[in-house]
């Protein structure tokens, strides 16, 4: 019983520490691949101490998925070419602002990226980008939802948002940079 417990015990931890996401920057000259194998397109080539952001530490084929924070572009590189630092935590503010009934079973959702740069928004697996100061409406099924919004030249931000249905919300995306 004791084994079985502890097996238990190990597989929670685990599954915690790779959903987690991480900081890291590039060891050594690698490609940037749209893809977990060596076969996949090279998206560009990474420098040593490019600053990257780490999806998940759980790696597809010995890569991890990961964000080129310079240029926001997500794929992959081998994990052998990563130093993991430190870890990102997901928000546990609502960053979606109830604004009403909607006349529709699913959530909408009014996003304007109140930014010069090109917003990426990432919820569960479905991806919306939004230009400089661009506002857009979507739809969107309601229930539990990942989210990672990013921007060139900007950490991700991550969190969880549980959407309910008929309901309207807003979300205004800014950049905050903070004093060392």
């Amino acid at each position: 019983m004791k084994k079985i417990l502890l097996l238990i015990f190990f597989i929670l931890i685990s599954n915690t520490i790779y959903s987690q996401s991480y900081l890291g920057t590039i060891t050594k000259q690698v490609n940037f691949r749209e893809g977990s194998s060596s076969d996949d397109n090279i998206i560009s080539s990474l420098k040593p101490k490019t600053q990257i952001f780490i999806v998940s530490l759980q790696a597809e084929n010995d890569y991890y998925n990961v964000i080129d924070i310079a240029t926001d572009r997500e794929g992959y590189v081998h994990k052998s070419f990563v130093k993991v630092g430190k870890l990102v935590n997901k928000s546990d503010q609502s960053v979606f602002t109830p604004n009403g009934k909607s006349s529709d079973y699913d959530s909408e959702v009014k996003i304007f990226n109140n930014t010069s740069k090109t917003l990426t928004l990432k919820m569960n697996a479905e991806t919306y980008r939004f230009s400089p100061y661009e506002t857009k409406n979507i739809k969107l099924t309601p229930g539990e939802y990942d989210f990672r919004a990013s921007a060139p030249g900007v950490i991700p931000y991550i969190g969880t948002e549980s959407l309910n249905s008929n309901q309207a919300y807003s979300w205004q995306f800014y950049i905050t940079t903070s004093r060392r």
